[in-house]
């Protein structure tokens, strides 16, 4: 009981992830750690420029190669942190003491491994350090290789890199009275994000248990012990190519927005245009159900353009999609050009986006499909851009365009009779 307590509470802080960015709160000292690490990474020139562009196979590969290389080294994390606490604490246990606490009401007493435990928490902090390093690592390979950084914008970029490599989720969003949890019980999210967090250990739990039915009473204790290190290598792992693909997304995210905004013509929107638009907004966050840096920048970018007055809250309308199928052609080309980038600026279709596709479908709103969609977004992340299918949205915006694209796709599939 001894190990296992003390094993399990470590794993439970490292489940339920002690943030890489707190590490930053404990004094400005750590967070100079952190930007001189990162000053350090070599910015190597790899030819590519500062705009969005389609990444050709090498570059790609340079990508593949350095994410392998990353996972492997934050697998290897798992593995050297699961020896380092186990190894001696089964090999001198006279180095981890324990006290018996009494329980005067009930007339019991538990042990309590306080040596073991510190022991874990010392090399879980270390391991989240280590992790934090390699996330920075990451983030700066996919800025370098996209053109993010060169060596002379690194320095001012820093702030960029390291909210990305300390998976830094940004709620600034709610600044412009938009929530993506607008409708949603609270217990139950919380409920929802509690059980995610603990996935881990639940995880580990199971294989626990699984090794001590399988291996009956001959299971040694170190079996049970070591059997949720395939987890964690897969954790860590994961982390680190999650972190590297949401930089990429970041990256690649703000370079389109500023691309976007730029090729919008300037047109005064009437108070139901803007009302429109800013439940078009609202209708992304609702889909993604998440906060996304992106998301903030598309909302902030285009409030600011179009010159529309914030709010503190905004809540969708029940009647938004009649509203957007009734509109007008420009309005309603823009709120269709917004809604798709929205659904690929996180870099994911998730099951809500097709979800809501599908109604968009029917109503008549948008006549993509799943598939293209799918296509949008891989693009999105290969650096090509959102040209080849914004077009069509971006004419319908300029004061002599007549038509929307779903009028002229109506056109095309049903020709007049002679």
């Amino acid at each position: 009981m001894t190990r296992l307590a003390s094993s399990l509470l470590a794993r439970r802080l490292y489940a339920a992830k002690l943030s890489p960015q707190r590490l930053l709160h404990h004094g400005r000292n750590m967070g100079n750690h952190l930007n001189r690490f990162y000053q350090k990474l070599p910015s190597r020139n790899t030819g590519a420029d500062e705009q969005l562009h389609l990444l050709n196979e090498g570059e790609i590969g340079r990508l593949h190669q350095r994410q392998r290389l990353v996972m492997a080294i934050a697998a290897m994390l798992s593995v050297v942190g699961f020896l380092t606490y186990y190894l001696p604490v089964y090999r001198f246990p006279r180095l981890f003491p324990s006290i018996v606490l009494a329980i005067p009401p009930i007339g019991a007493a538990i042990r309590l491994p306080w040596a073991e435990l510190l022991w874990c928490v010392s090399l879980t902090s270390i391991e989240l350090y280590l992790l934090t390093l390699l996330n920075i690592f990451g983030a700066h390979e996919i800025a370098v290789a996209t053109g993010f950084i060169t060596g002379a914008t690194k320095p001012e970029r820093a702030d960029a890199i390291l909210q990305i490599g300390l998976e830094k989720k940004t709620m600034e969003v709610n600044r412009y009275g938009i929530d993506p949890f607008q409708g949603v019980d609270r217990r139950l999210l919380f409920l929802f994000n509690a059980v995610l967090r603990l996935k881990g250990w639940f995880a580990n739990q199971v294989l626990r248990f699984l090794g001590r039915l399988l291996l009956g009473r001959y299971a040694v204790r170190a079996v049970l012990d070591f059997a949720g290190m395939p987890i964690y290598m897969a954790i860590n792992a994961y982390s680190v190519h999650a972190v590297m693909r949401e930089a990429r997304v970041i990256i690649m995210g703000q370079t389109l927005i500023d691309l976007l905004i730029a090729r919008l013509p300037r047109r005064e929107l009437s108070s139901a245009e803007k009302e429109l638009l800013y439940d078009t907004l609202q209708y992304i966050a609702v889909c993604k159900r998440d906060f996304h840096q992106n998301h903030y920048m598309l909302t902030k970018a285009l409030l600011e353009f179009f010159y529309i007055p914030t709010e503190k809250y905004h809540c969708l309308p029940d009647d938004y999609a009649e509203r957007l199928k009734q509109a007008t052609a420009a309005p309603t080309a823009l709120c269709q050009l917004i809604i798709l980038l929205g659904f690929i600026l996180d870099g994911r279709v998730s099951w809500r986006e097709r979800l809501r596709l599908r109604q968009m479908n029917r109503l008549g709103i948008l006549k993509e499909s799943r598939a293209d969609l799918k296509r949008y977004a891989r693009d999105f992340l290969n650096g090509a851009g959102v040209d080849s299918w914004s077009e069509k949205y971006l004419i319908c915006l300029t004061p002599s365009s007549q038509s929307y694209p779903q009028q002229s796709a109506r056109s095309d599939d049903n020709p007049a009779g002679p």
